[in-house]
């Protein structure tokens, strides 16, 4: 093209695939042509060694080089992308997690209604732009100048989608006992709790609304029974007890004569995972189920410190192995007195204990209700708080509820410490439950979409 006396080509490429090099290269290809045998329309002939000529081959040279660089960048830039969305978005929903069961402690504690809403899904599409030119001027002319240009534009567009957690399989799961191996595994492997024995006795206390029909409440008061039970157990395990996993028979309560079961019998119980376990002698069988139980362990059953820690347990002491049971292994007329008789709690349950820890405002002690005291829960109890505040803090754990803030202390260890095994409890356990399965209602937000 000409303007002015000076030739002038123009090259825009838009695309980043391998192609674009040979493109260019056909598209810039009369310049080096024109350079070496002269401009047909004006009648001036070049040299083949003339600077203009080693400008176009340069300037051709230096574009191939911005479009090899361009796809280079274009190669790396997208997987750099995906790692550095995935961490944010992971903190932002972490974050969102914590507050989110922080804020319903506060709730319990205001006896405001309970509402958790869960990031179901994210969505994004990546999206990358890329532009560049390249340009030779004055191609037959002294002074032949050549500039090239490139740039490449990036867009994250998600889509996230919220759910109410509402439906008839969170609330089950809200309001269901934790599985005894559940809640011991975690009371066990939790990092402070070997160490830490009131970190230990929080965390049973935590579990079990009942040990051997101790309650851990009578009338609105701690019941100092139970809590013997707790200290009980984290005394033995001092001593060196532990948890295993044993199997054991859950018998019928029929007995049959053996002479009455025939081989098709043993069939169709075979098929039903059940066994016919002998007694008396042979003599007579009871249909039974094998099942793994929780059991604990105690060394030197004589030891008279272990005596007098499985006699605050509610066991008669004198075995090695002490099975933790449920309300429904329980058998009408029949008493075990060497079970460990456990209720656990379940995560409602665990929230609305947690909320004893939270420091209700001078303003606001007439709107909640009284609650007893749990100094005598464990030692490590009067160092856990959910502070409350006028001024908004400068910590990451905080939500507004009723006008107030109400945060974790970075500072106060054990507080972060409890509010993280809450976390982890109720992600383990609830946040697991996905509604929306059963028609519920979903919030899809476009960000930045107005």
């Amino acid at each position: 093209m000409r303007q002015n006396g000076e030739r002038r080509f123009d090259v825009a490429f838009s695309h980043m695939s391998p192609d674009n090099v040979h493109i260019l290269y056909r598209l810039l290809r009369p310049c080096v042509d024109l350079a070496r045998s002269g401009d047909p329309g004006g009648g001036t002939t070049v040299v083949t060694q003339s600077r203009e000529g080693n400008m176009v081959r340069k300037t051709l040279l230096t574009s191939v080089l911005v479009v090899s660089a361009l796809n280079i960048a274009c190669t790396s830039f997208g997987p750099k992308k995906v790692v550095s969305s995935h961490t944010a978005y992971n903190e932002s929903v972490q974050l969102t997690v914590t507050r989110e069961v922080l804020t319903n402690i506060v709730r319990s504690r205001y006896l405001d209604p309970m509402q958790f809403l869960s990031v179901s899904a994210i969505n994004t599409q990546f999206s990358v732009s890329v532009d560049g030119s390249a340009v030779v001027g004055g191609v037959g002319q002294s002074g032949a100048a050549g500039d090239i240009g490139g740039s490449i534009g990036y867009s994250d567009s998600p889509t996230i989608t919220f759910v109410p957690q509402s439906d008839n399989a969170f609330y089950k799961s809200l309001n269901s006992s934790f599985e005894i191996s559940e809640v011991i595994a975690f009371d066990q492997q939790y990092r402070f709790s070997q160490s830490h024995p009131e970190i230990q006795a929080l965390s049973l206390a935590m579990s079990f609304a009942s040990i051997n029909g101790a309650d851990d409440f009578v009338a609105g008061d701690l019941n100092q029974e139970y809590w013997q039970r707790i200290e009980a157990i984290v005394q033995l395990l001092r001593l060196g007890a532990s948890f295993r996993v044993t199997p054991e028979w859950d018998f019928d309560t029929l007995s049959i004569p053996r002479n009455l079961i025939t081989a098709e019998d043993k069939i169709e119980a075979f098929k039903s995972n059940v066994y016919f376990v002998e007694e008396d002698g042979g003599n007579t069988v009871r249909m039974a189920k094998y099942r793994l139980v929780l059991a604990f362990s105690v060394p030197g059953k004589d030891d008279p410190e272990v005596v007098t820690a499985l006699g605050q347990m509610g066991v008669r002491p004198g075995r090695e192995r002490y099975v933790f049971r449920p309300p429904f292994h329980a058998t009408p007329g029949f008493s075990d007195p060497h079970a460990i008789w456990v209720t656990a709690r379940s995560m409602m349950d665990i929230i609305n204990l947690t909320s004893y820890f939270v420091n209700v405002p001078d303003e606001h002690k007439a709107i909640v209700p009284a609650l007893a005291s749990t100094s005598g829960l464990s030692p490590f109890t009067s160092k856990i708080n959910i502070r409350s505040s006028r001024e908004e803090p400068a910590f990451p754990y905080k939500v507004k509820h009723r006008g107030y803030w109400f945060y974790i202390d970075d500072t106060e260890i054990a507080s972060r410490v409890f509010l993280e095994a809450m976390v982890a409890a109720y992600s383990s356990r609830v946040g697991s439950m996905q509604a929306g399965e059963e028609g519920q209602p979903q919030v899809v937000i476009p960000v930045g979409g107005g």
